[in-house]
């Protein structure tokens, strides 16, 4: 059973293919902050829509007093047609994110969720969200790691990315493509 003294202090992330559960249960985390009604609270929801089944932001039923940030952001791999196309659309991404990121460094919160971080490393500054995550003392976040959507420059890229980024995390909670299970790779205390 979760319990949210398991994430206070600690960099967590939640990777798996696409549709595992990797956003349901950041929410549910999530949720369990809320409820603490914890008034430092930020919110950063780096998500597409979701398109063709996949992806889709975070299914918030109340943000209280969090700071919820998001903006439209393309999924670039189910919406460029070329790789030129790709790449294009997911350095526009970045730049989006980016800005972000530099605001939520102005004003650091002491607790900060992060949904589908893997969007923004497609092309993003992973030494910019890596500096944001140090500044904050609890994190949580999600992102795709997985095959499904393809490899090219821009997986290559964002799963090396991934693979830093959760060198990072205290915690890594590796989720399974069936039943959404999952599996906690390591946790530091």
């Amino acid at each position: 059973m979760i319990q949210i003294d398991d994430f206070k202090n600690r960099k967590t992330i939640i990777v798996g293919e696409t549709n595992t559960g990797k956003t349901a249960l950041t929410g549910k985390i999530l949720e369990m902050f809320l409820v603490e009604r914890d008034s430092n609270l930020a919110i950063i929801d780096m998500a597409p829509e979701r398109l063709k089944g996949i992806g889709g932001k975070l299914p918030l039923k109340t943000i209280g007093c969090a700071r919820y940030y998001t903006d439209r952001i393309v999924p670039p791999r189910l919406t460029g047609k070329t790789d030129h196309e790709v790449e294009t659309l997911a350095w526009e991404n970045a730049v989006i994110l980016e800005r972000i990121i530099e605001n939520c460094l102005i004003n650091p919160p002491e607790v900060l969720f992060i949904n589908d971080v893997s969007i923004y490393l497609q092309a993003g500054d992973l030494q910019k969200l890596l500096l944001l995550i140090d500044t904050v003392p609890t994190v949580i976040m999600n992102g795709y790691y997985g095959l499904s959507l393809g490899g090219g420059k821009l997986g290559e890229r964002e799963h090396q990315n991934m693979e830093f980024l959760q060198d990072a995390c205290d915690i890594v909670i590796f989720l399974k493509p069936r039943k959404n299970t999952s599996l906690i790779s390591r946790a530091m205390g």
